[in-house]
């Protein structure tokens, strides 16, 4: 069961009905608080950020790293055309897949992005489990400044290479634990620049971190962490929301996707769950029935790292859905 010991308020229930209803109460209370809603995946944030814009008249704003690519919707579950027809989405679809995106350039956008509602009257609601996005906005974190280093990064790329990845990641855990808490230990991509980042500043990111939180944030947050209880429960809905998407033509989006970008594998959108699962089956290294099992295990094991990383935090309103095995 998430621990409970640091958050601020929780509030249990075996309806999502009930959860939707307490979510709108706690809203309502703050008309110049700025609704966030995070969790680990699968959880039911976006129907859950849907109906609460729809009973607010508010607008929701994507906090999710995959989402912002053009065309990877089935293995992002992004929002439905009929959703987001029927209430305004922002930062979805906002870059190609062979453009790089950091938390640096997401913050920067976002904050522009809710200054210009908020001027105007408008009720903004941030929606999205990519942690770093989150966590960033919510500290009010202020980036270095400092712009990647190509020749440093190759550089480290081969040292990760020499040492291997998972021991590189070990490294990390080594002189920083919270950071390596939020990198996957296979994602090289995030490890390199962990290393690229301590190279330029000669500090860690936890610390990086906590310098640029001095200034704190921006905004009047109202912050909830959705999740399920027992974890079981939501590996089970994993397993069947990996299955659908699967079902819905998560390897024909894909491959149409390949053929749109042939330099696919140098794309940083072709690195989300699914998506690299399944360039794998259509290159003929997995099976679909092995790529259906991978993703569905890659991503209980990042919704249990988002699950690690949020419990962290003391300010998120914990509202947990209870259900029975």
């Amino acid at each position: 069961m998430p621990d409970s010991t640091r958050t601020h308020c929780i509030f249990r229930s075996n309806s999502f009905c009930e959860i939707e209803d307490k979510l709108l109460e706690l809203v309502s209370a703050r008309p110049d608080a700025i609704p966030v809603i995070t969790g680990p995946t699968a959880t039911g944030k976006s129907s859950m950020a849907f109906r609460l814009a729809q009973r607010i008249n508010g607008e929701i704003v994507n906090g999710d790293a995959m989402q912002i690519y053009r065309g990877f919707d089935i293995g992002t579950a992004k929002p439905s055309l009929v959703q987001r027809q029927e209430v305004v989405h922002h930062m979805y679809d906002i870059r190609n897949a062979d453009e790089l995106y950091s938390v640096a350039m997401y913050v920067e956008e976002a904050t522009i992005l809710l200054r210009e509602l908020l001027s105007q009257k408008r009720r903004p609601i941030i929606c999205g489990g990519s942690v770093q996005y989150i966590s960033a906005l919510l500290d009010g974190l202020q980036f270095h400044g400092r712009r990647p280093d190509l020749a440093l990064r190759e550089r480290i790329g081969q040292e990760v290479e020499e040492r291997g990845v998972r021991e590189s990641w070990q490294l990390i855990y080594d002189i920083d634990p919270e950071a390596a808490s939020a990198i996957a230990p296979v994602d090289r991509r995030r490890i390199v620049r962990f290393f690229e980042l301590h190279r330029q500043t000669g500090l860690t990111k936890t610390e990086l971190n906590r310098r640029s939180r001095e200034q704190g944030p921006q905004f009047h947050f109202l912050p909830f962490r959705l999740d399920w209880f027992p974890r079981t429960a939501l590996y089970k809905k994993i397993n069947m929301r990996t299955e659908a998407m699967y079902n819905a033509g998560l390897l024909s989006e894909t491959h149409k996707l390949m053929q749109e970008y042939p330099n696919y594998h140098e794309c940083p959108a072709f690195r989300g769950i699914g998506y690299r699962e399944a360039v794998m089956c259509l290159e003929g290294d997995l099976r679909e029935e092995e790529a259906r099992k991978l993703t569905a295990q890659s991503t209980r094991r990042y919704a249990k790292r988002q699950q690690t990383w949020l419990r962290r935090r003391d300010d998120l309103f914990l509202l947990l859905y209870v259900l029975e095995e």
